[in-house]
């Protein structure tokens, strides 16, 4: 008879969730010392903005994944849209990596743009981010280029997982 390592159970309860969909969000345990954003910079039910000096990136997340345990989120993030000039993008933003990506030109995952927008512990700056419900902000964000050169003044980011 085969019995399952406990571990592994609950590894794949984890999966499970973190790619979890916006129409199925899993969220647990927001913590009551998070403060929601501003009204005037809460995006609207599913969707992104990423406010910068060059303009408004905005985007719809396809994947929308929230786990929380022991006080601390891992979050995943991606989803098309498009840039201040209407271009094509497809963002991604990692809690565990400290990682956000925006892929210029393509809104699909996997596609290999040419020119991308990056923020975070590896590419600039590490950034924090703040959870409320089905919201998240960051502040502050330190945007480059695909090549390490400084994009802008920090910008800030708006997302709202809800569906309603």
């Amino acid at each position: 008879m085969f019995t399952q390592n406990p571990k592994m159970q609950k590894r794949r309860t984890r999966i499970a969730l973190l790619i979890a969909s916006c129409g199925s969000l899993m969220l647990a345990g927001c913590s009551a010392e998070a403060e929601a954003p501003p009204a005037e910079s809460v995006p609207a039910a599913g969707s992104g903005i990423l406010e910068t000096s060059a303009g408004r990136y905005e985007f719809t997340p396809t994947t929308c994944a929230f786990y929380e345990q022991d006080g601390a989120y891992d979050i995943e993030l991606r989803g098309p849209g498009t840039t201040p000039d209407g271009e094509k993008l497809f963002f991604e933003l990692s809690s565990t990596a400290n990682a956000l990506t925006i892929g210029l030109g393509v809104d699909r995952p996997y596609a290999s743009p040419e020119r991308q927008l990056k923020a975070g512990r590896i590419y600039s700056q590490e950034f924090d981010i703040v959870v409320a419900d089905e919201k998240l902000t960051i502040n502050d964000l330190v945007l480059v280029n695909e090549d390490g050169a400084p994009v802008g003044d920090g910008a800030t980011l708006s997302i709202n997982c809800s569906t309603q």
